[in-house]
């Protein structure tokens, strides 16, 4: 059922999420209290924050978008509690996905922007890789936290159809001939 939902083709329909959470996440690269904090967080603690993210805007989107759906007759509550499931792993699939690609894109830019002189004198630490990436694991996780607000404007995009997509069609006809 995931893989009907087409993940990778919906991905690039999140266009304002997309670019809400990229210009976010460039935000960490020019301020330097979000690399000091993003130094001083624990690995662990800057997975957990990245998460957190990934959790939020995909429940943000699937409240958002009414998403979940409540079965309307007791028989089909197995199947509906598949769909909703499908839909849910279609969406972490996507937000990881976009995760992963902001990650890469800020730690990029951080490269090319924070001078590894500069990030030493701020933070008072060596410029090693691992501080841009921490850098960009921390702002990543902003810019998704904003991703999900910005979805709320996509108005282009229909998520239902993105994610329940032929399924959605072929429930409606079932529970219609059921009734």
């Amino acid at each position: 059922m995931v893989a009907g939902n087409e993940p990778f083709r919906t991905a690039p329909k999140l266009s304002s999420a997309l670019a809400a959470a990229a210009a976010t996440g460039a935000f960490g690269i020019f301020y330097s209290s979000i690399w000091s904090m993003s130094m001083y967080l624990p690995t662990q603690r800057l997975l957990l924050i990245g998460l957190l993210a990934i959790l939020a805007i995909t429940t943000w989107l699937i409240v958002g978008n009414r998403l979940w759906d409540s079965p309307r007759h007791d028989r089909l509550a197995r199947v509906v509690l598949l769909y909703n499931l499908s839909t849910v792993l279609t969406l972490l699939m996507i937000v990881t996905l976009l995760y992963a690609a902001l990650v890469v894109l800020i730690f990029t830019g951080g490269l090319i922007v924070i001078a590894p002189d500069y990030l030493a004198e701020v933070t008072e630490a060596e410029p090693v890789l691992v501080r841009y990436l921490d850098i960009a694991w921390l702002s990543a996780a902003m810019g998704v936290v904003a991703g999900a607000l910005g979805s709320s404007f996509d108005n282009d995009t229909d998520l239902r159809n993105l994610t329940h997509g032929q399924r959605e069609r072929q429930r409606m006809f079932t529970e219609e001939e059921r009734e």
